[in-house]
């Protein structure tokens, strides 16, 4: 595809967005057919699907990071060059706003995760035992320190006291998808 000088850059940086916001989408699908196997197996039905607490662990963090990529590409604030490029991204997507893409408390918690260890663990002495990653429709025991948890009920991703929930985040990322080909609609006019 040729592309026009003066468009280059807005062109790469939105296909790098799009090439986030379907890693997202995949993630998504993937921890969807997990819920519904884990949601099976509480009920006691066998779907003869397989998905490890590990497998879910791993598409839980690529949408995390798939959602601070696509943060950090919307709402960069590290140098001149990247607060530019972010308003001008911003602009083309008609200063969309993303209220839980750009929150950052779990994203935060799983990337600095010694941090928030060392924290909540000199807050509390109550825990009797931990779970490194808990994944149920059940919610863990009391006085059990949770570090990762994938809640398949209402398909949220947990970190020790922090939660998103990947819907809200799903229906962000759709709207970045039809921004992106407005975008590109809008480029291919001028």
């Amino acid at each position: 595809m040729v592309i026009s000088r003066d468009k280059f850059t807005s062109v790469v940086f939105l296909i790098e967005l799009s090439t986030q916001c379907d890693l997202f989408l995949r993630s998504y699908d993937r921890l969807n057919v997990a819920s519904e196997h884990w949601r099976n197996i509480d009920r006691g039905v066998d779907d003869g699907v397989k998905f490890s607490p590990l497998e879910i662990l791993a598409e839980s963090t690529i949408c995390l990071s798939a959602m601070s990529s696509v943060n950090r590409l919307l709402f960069s604030k590290a140098t001149s060059q990247s607060k530019e490029r972010s308003s001008s991204l911003l602009s083309l997507l008609d200063d969309i706003s993303l209220k839980f893409i750009n929150s950052k408390n779990v994203r935060n918690s799983w990337e600095h995760n010694d941090e928030r260890m060392d924290k909540e663990l000199s807050q509390t002495n109550g825990y009797m035992s931990v779970s490194h990653i808990h994944v149920s429709v059940k919610p863990p025991k009391e006085n059990t320190c949770v570090l990762k948890r994938f809640d398949p009920v209402d398909l949220s991703i947990n970190f020790l006291s922090d939660k998103i929930q990947l819907k809200l985040c799903f229906n962000e990322i759709q709207l970045i998808k039809i921004k992106i080909d407005e975008a590109f609609t809008k480029l291919n006019k001028h």
